[in-house]
């Protein structure tokens, strides 16, 4: 599944910001919510990936859970694994027993299918009686996916947003401005493809082409998209196919590398860590290993820049970054569910968030980004803020999501190397996800 390999990479996330940060820094309520009561000197079992554990407990933010158990009592039992497959095939499949006794769970947004998300206890009631503060400063592109027939069942706590990372360097040594249209942005890729006095090839754009993330970061610049987030599938109208059009373009022109279609990501980071590349679409994690002084050719020149709408749509659409994300969830089996929800309440506070940010975890929340504490430390948050509320997720839940999802990359890269226009790549990818819908 696309997106689970794009989270499984994420992996060594935490490790990457946080040298970024040393870089830059130095019912009750009519009987609606469960009747179990939340016990003192509970251990309370949490299930995830081995980096939510770290970015929850371990580095320059300190222990985030701290304030919680100290208060609360309790203490919580991380139970974490290395395959986000796995997390979600045994979260799954514990929640479908009779009883789990796993309380609390991370759930990526493309396993936030209904059938999924039933399996959960819906979170409205506890929130209306003991409220997370500030909910709203939550990015609302993050919270729409978890809600079910007007239901909330997960609250975000950590994303990953893509953006064009830039070398600011390479803008400058070739006298070209900042994009500020889309139009700009692929004639800026044009002048940055260049080749060097000892014959190395520089591109204006690089990406790896598995994820529809990075196509989708392109086509959103002309309010293009596969689907929507209601499920219709636009992807063979006009403003996709046009996207596809100047990708392969690009592509033809060897603005883009002629392996694009094996590229991957650690030949690309060499590629901007040694300037062989003027821009690549990544989520801001990234801008760690880049700007790596170890590693780097041009470090602290590598930078964020939210894609620009194209000059028709400017004031009259706005662009919104693909983003993936996880969730905190309550297994509707699960024995502890008020307990559950302090533990998520929590760790959902402004000020556990800002901990989490601090080692290394995406901040869900808007203010967060200009907390000082981590704000003045990150010298992007201003960028990331700006991304991180107006992103909106590359494709919507739905069973067959990881077919469709690889239909759609399959059709796109054959338009983008000129093996169907695409045009004819488009409605070929509509005609073939459409059964999948159900």
């Amino acid at each position: 599944m696309a997106e689970d390999i794009a989270w499984a990479r994420n992996d060594g996330w935490r490790l990457s910001r946080r040298q970024m940060l040393q870089l830059s820094a130095g019912a009750a309520l009519a009987g609606l919510l469960p009747r179990t009561a939340m016990a003192a000197g509970l251990e309370l079992n949490v299930f995830g990936h081995r980096v939510h554990q770290a970015a929850a407990t371990t580095g320059p933010g300190g222990d985030a859970t701290e304030a919680w158990r100290q208060k609360s009592g309790n203490t919580a039992s991380w139970v974490t694994l290395g395959d986000v497959n796995a997390i979600h095939e045994r979260l799954l499949r514990e929640a479908t027993l009779g009883t789990t006794t796993i309380d609390v769970a991370y759930l990526l947004n493309g396993r936030a299918v209904p059938r999924n998300l039933k399996l959960f206890t819906p979170l409205d009631s506890f929130q209306k009686e003991t409220p997370i503060a500030e909910f709203d400063d939550i990015a609302p592109g993050l919270v729409k996916p978890l809600q079910l027939d007007g239901a909330l069942y997960g609250v975000p706590v950590r994303h990953a947003t893509n953006v064009i990372i830039y070398n600011e360097a390479l803008f400058e040594e070739r006298g070209v401005a900042l994009p500020k249209t889309f139009e700009e942005l692929v004639e800026a890729a044009r002048k940055l493809t260049f080749k060097r006095d000892d014959g190395t090839q520089v591109y204006g754009l690089a990406f790896t082409p598995v994820f529809a993330s990075n196509f989708l970061t392109i086509a959103r610049c002309l309010d293009g998209d596969y689907m929507t987030e209601d499920r219709k599938i636009v992807a063979a109208e006009a403003p996709m196919v046009e996207a596809l059009k100047v990708l392969a373009s690009l592509y033809k022109d060897g603005v883009l590398p002629r392996n694009t279609a094996t590229l991957n990501n650690e030949e690309l980071t060499t590629w901007m860590q040694q300037g062989r590349a003027a821009m690549s679409i990544q989520p801001f994690a990234r801008l760690a290993s880049y700007n790596d002084p170890q590693k780097s050719r041009y470090p602290g020149k590598l930078k964020p820049l939210v894609p620009p709408m194209a000059e028709a749509l400017v004031g009259k659409a706005s662009y919104a970054p693909t983003v993936e994300f996880w969730s905190l969830v309550i297994p509707a089996n699960s024995k502890n569910q008020r307990t559950a929800w302090d533990f998520i309440r929590h760790l959902s506070s402004p000020a556990a968030t800002t901990q989490m940010a601090l080692n290394g975890n995406g901040p869900v929340r808007i203010k967060t980004y200009a907390d000082p504490a981590f704000g003045k430390s990150y010298p992007y948050a201003s960028v990331e803020a700006e991304a991180v509320a107006a992103s909106r997720i590359h494709l919507p839940a739905f069973d067959e999501q990881a077919r469709a999802h690889d239909i759609f990359i399959e059709e796109t890269q054959a338009a983008v190397f000129g093996m169907k226009t695409p045009q004819d790549a488009m409605a070929e990818a509509v005609k073939r996800v459409a059964p999948l819908l159900g």
